[in-house]
């Protein structure tokens, strides 16, 4: 049995989304696709614009299969965190064959030889790294100037001269989806994963383009430049008007626009953002996850100067402090998620099915005989059998949940159910 494994947002899912689960399925030849899914709070730092439920109910109407929750420690980690957390939980099903994830680059061996040079850290990759790093450059720019000056050097080196040029490499490092890419690589290997990796070519707009616009016209919805879900989020904060039906899968766009709720953003937690500020002392700042006492300092100094989430990340920010960094510190100081988790809890503790296709029972009651972590259909029954430990873990999501409503309830909606008598999605 073929069982894909994708590591997800879905804020929201979009016609690229849908195509790269149709592709993945034919190269891998998979029965199944199973995907982590962050829950209500994603990588960036910032809520999901629909509450976990609504986006598993586009993923398994769109190709996937099982929804498996990526907790809330990972979810709203820096990308070493969140893809190790994301190829953790896939691997300890016991029955995921591949890994699928975007790259924009269709060179098969570069990625692959990058992740190598990060896993073994050659001396002339640590030299350069410590040098950026000491010159103030966040740790992102840091790597990647380490890695193209370990790239040159080595390339110099080799009589052949066959190493892609400095100048592909150089945009490689510049794409959100390969550093991304790296990290899952690093991940399969830190754990000594038989998954396979499975790269897909990248289709359509930019991570961080806002245009909803396709720029090519054509009758097969997989042949478009599809639209980026920054581009889908941004469009619906700014505009009162209905969003273009074109921009997600037919199934998909239903489920946004008979969507129950308010759509919520980063602003909407400002008042209780602002008041964490005003009521944490330095060590306090200094103790959240992604945070450090230069960080809580700055914070400390400038509160003063805060407006909203939004605004005070920009504000904050500077040349080594970059303003996703800042925008999950302020996420991590909401869900009280403090730097001593991310020791305690390397990888994920538990399976929380999020919602499944009734005609996959034969992947679930394979991932019953074979998951090596406790599964957990039932939020009630979970403490019955959990460890005290990944009751932690656990408490993280519940408190991510019950925050994510407390807004809703702030916006003068009551209806979104808590996370124990939120039932399973079947389809």
């Amino acid at each position: 049995m073929n069982v894909v494994g994708i590591i997800a947002e879905y804020n929201p899912f979009h016609r690229g989304h849908e195509y790269q689960i149709h592709k993945l399925k034919e190269l891998c030849h998979a029965d199944y696709v199973i995907v982590a899914m962050s829950g209500n709070f994603v990588q960036r730092g910032a809520p999901a614009l629909m509450d976990k439920y609504s986006r598993t109910l586009m993923a398994l109407n769109c190709g996937a299969d099982l929804v498996l929750e990526l907790p809330a420690l990972f979810a709203t980690a820096s990308a070493e965190y969140f893809a190790m957390g994301g190829v953790a939980l896939l691997n300890s099903t016991g029955i995921v064959t591949h890994l699928g994830f975007g790259a924009e680059t269709d060179n098969d061996t570069l990625l692959p030889e990058l992740a190598d040079i990060l896993l073994q850290e050659p001396e002339i990759y640590q030299k350069r790294l410590r040098q950026e790093l000491r010159k103030g450059s966040s740790f992102p720019t840091a790597r990647s100037a380490a890695l193209l000056h370990y790239w040159a050097a080595a390339n110099s080196m080799t009589i052949q001269n066959t190493f892609p040029a400095l100048s592909e490499v150089k945009d490689t490092l510049a794409s959100p989806n390969n550093i991304l890419a790296l990290e899952y690589l690093q991940a399969l290997a830190a754990l000594h994963s038989d998954i396979i990796p499975v790269p897909i070519l990248r289709k359509g707009k930019g991570y961080h383009d806002t245009s909803l616009k396709s720029e090519k016209q054509d009758t097969d919805p997989f042949n478009q430049d599809f639209c980026s879900a920054s581009a889908i989020r941004s469009y619906l904060k700014d505009n009162n008007t209905k969003l273009p039906e074109t921009s997600m899968p037919r199934i998909a766009y239903g489920i946004l626009k008979d969507y129950p709720h308010p759509f919520l953003f980063e602003d909407d937690f400002s008042q209780l953002l602002q008041y964490e500020l005003l009521t944490n002392d330095i060590e306090r700042l200094a103790s959240w996850g992604g945070s450090s006492l230069e960080l809580a300092h700055r914070l400390l100094t400038e509160q003063e100067r805060f407006t909203s989430w939004s605004g005070f990340c920009q504000h904050i920010k500077t040349k080594n402090i970059t303003y996703a960094r800042i925008s999950r510190l302020f996420a991590h100081m909401l869900l009280h998620i403090r730097q001593e988790e991310y020791q305690q809890f390397p990888t994920p503790a538990y399976l929380r099915i999020l919602g499944f296709r009734k005609a996959a029972a034969p992947l679930l009651s394979s991932l019953k005989k074979n998951s090596s972590l406790p599964i957990i259909t039932s939020l009630a029954d979970a403490g019955h059998f959990l460890p005290a430990t990944a009751k932690k873990l656990l408490d993280i999501d519940i408190r991510a949940s019950d925050l994510y409503r407390l807004c809703l309830n702030a916006k003068g909606d009551d209806t979104l159910k808590n996370d124990y008598r939120q039932q399973i999605i079947r389809l």
